[in-house]
């Protein structure tokens, strides 16, 4: 698909900038979210309330221009079912529509980065053509394709939250957390006081 490797968070990060669409603050989180805990970057947005998943899609549609479809009004095809194992559907939270060829159209979860695309394509040998779909619409039809997927999302959820919590430690034991830089800065608080202070 052309222009497919302009499918990327940072672009989108740009577009939401320029257009003042979503605090600069929340748009640097979602990004620093998605490069250490592995988050996707549409989701810290709209989990944070800064945007709707109506909106963003609409954004990623008409920035990308890609076509927008609600996969529960696509009669999906037991071809598309099969094309994909469920472990990449959980995984990037798509949802396989139709396959033509060697090509399946699926739908994405606002937006699925460009090299998460060519690690699915190269990985199954195919190409994806995508949609942009919703996140909440792409989560309950996985669930009703594949009854495990539910418990698949608690325990990456699980596993996230035990990974965040290991490099806050090693962040903590080796003298580099965040509460290193509030310290400097109360220090310097203290120092500043005790000046005007003499």
């Amino acid at each position: 698909m052309k222009g497919i490797e302009k499918l990327t968070s940072v672009r989108l990060a740009e577009i939401l900038t320029e257009r003042s669409i979503v605090p600069g603050e929340a748009i640097s989180d979602a990004l620093y979210a998605q490069e250490r805990n592995a988050e996707a970057f549409a989701q810290v947005l709209i989990n944070g309330g800064h945007i709707t998943e109506w909106d963003l899609a609409k954004i990623v549609a008409e920035a990308f221009n890609l076509p927008f479809l609600m996969a529960g009004n696509y009669q999906l095809e037991d071809a598309a079912k099969e094309r994909l194992p469920k472990e990449a559907l959980f995984e990037h939270m798509i949802v396989p529509l139709d396959v033509f060829d060697d090509i399946v159209t699926v739908s994405m979860p606002v937006i699925l980065p460009f090299e998460q695309i060519m690690k699915i394509q190269k990985e199954h040998s195919c190409e994806l053509f995508p949609y942009v779909g919703l996140i909440s619409e792409n989560k309950r039809l996985l669930g009703e394709m594949h009854k495990d997927y539910h418990a698949w999302l608690d325990e990456d959820q699980k596993q996230r939250e035990a990974a965040a919590k290991q490099r806050a430690s090693n962040q903590n034991s080796n003298g580099r957390g965040d509460g290193d830089w509030m310290s400097i800065f109360d220090a310097g608080d203290e120092a500043i006081r005790a000046n005007t202070q003499k």
